[in-house]
Parts: C-alpha cells; sequence; structure tokens
C-alpha cells in the first residue's frame, strides 16, 4: 500500500483516501472504476460478499478517516453504512452514487449507480439552445 497522503482536509477525512483505495472499493461493488456505470443492489452486494470485503479494508480506511468519523462509519459495518462509505469516497473524486427505487414481483430493491457531478446536475429542457435558436430584435412603437 501506498503511503500517499495529501495535505487536503475535509470534514469526514485526515486525509484523501488515494485513487488505489477507491480502486480497492469500487473492486468490493463488482464496478471496474468511476466510469463503470453498471447498477447494483444489496442482493449484488450480498453475492458479491461485500461486507466481508469491506472488513478486510477497514484498517487502511481508518488511516483516512478522522477518529470520530471512523468510529461512526467503520465500527459496525452493514450494507447501509458501506453505501455511505462509498458515496463519501466517490464525491472525493466528482463522481456521486444515485439511488432509486424498483419493485420487481413484488418485492422493493434499491438499485444504486455512480455518476458523474456533471450528469448529476439538473438541467431543465427549457433551457437547452439549440442550433435553431436565434437572436431578433423587438421594438415597440
Amino acid at each position: 500500500m501506498t503511503t500517499f497522503k495529501s495535505k487536503i482536509k475535509n470534514q469526514l477525512f485526515r486525509f484523501i483516501p488515494p485513487r488505489e483505495v477507491l480502486m480497492k472499493l469500487l473492486s468490493i461493488f463488482g464496478l471496474s472504476g468511476l466510469d463503470d456505470n453498471r447498477n447494483f443492489t444489496r442482493q449484488d452486494m450480498i453475492k458479491l460478499n461485500t461486507l466481508e470485503e469491506m472488513y478486510k479494508l477497514k484498517t487502511t480506511l481508518e488511516e483516512y478517516y478522522l477518529p470520530c468519523k471512523a468510529r461512526t462509519y467503520l465500527n459496525d459495518i452493514t450494507y447501509k453504512n458501506i453505501i455511505t462509505i462509498l458515496r463519501q469516497v466517490v464525491r472525493l473524486y466528482g463522481h456521486s452514487v444515485i439511488s432509486r427505487e424498483k419493485y420487481i414481483k413484488g418485492d422493493k430493491f434499491i438499485i444504486y449507480q455512480i455518476i458523474s457531478a456533471e450528469e448529476r446536475d439538473y438541467k431543465p429542457i427549457n433551457h437547452v439552445v439549440t442550433e435553431t435558436n436565434k437572436n431578433c430584435v423587438l421594438t415597440f412603437e
């Protein structure tokens, strides 16, 4: 493991986790990188043994989290906490985890996906400028 320590600090981390830690975290979820736009659910995390793999990564993450935040998020790791940790780390790299509910045969699933910050921004349809829009001057008499 590299001992890269960024001087940038925020409210959750002493040091920003390096990209290698991010890639390890993403691999736990079966994702190949930040640009991997596949969806995953809790059932996928269970199949991939994500909870057990996260316990293996716990000591690495503790190096970067502030002690009080490490106690909150890393002491009692659950599937809910794992998603929270993923959200926090990918946010540092300009991405976010979105979630949506889906019902399949009466069962509720929460589907997660990593998207970039640009995709996350709300872009209303009426503000899209097309080539057919032209400037004109109106005069009132």
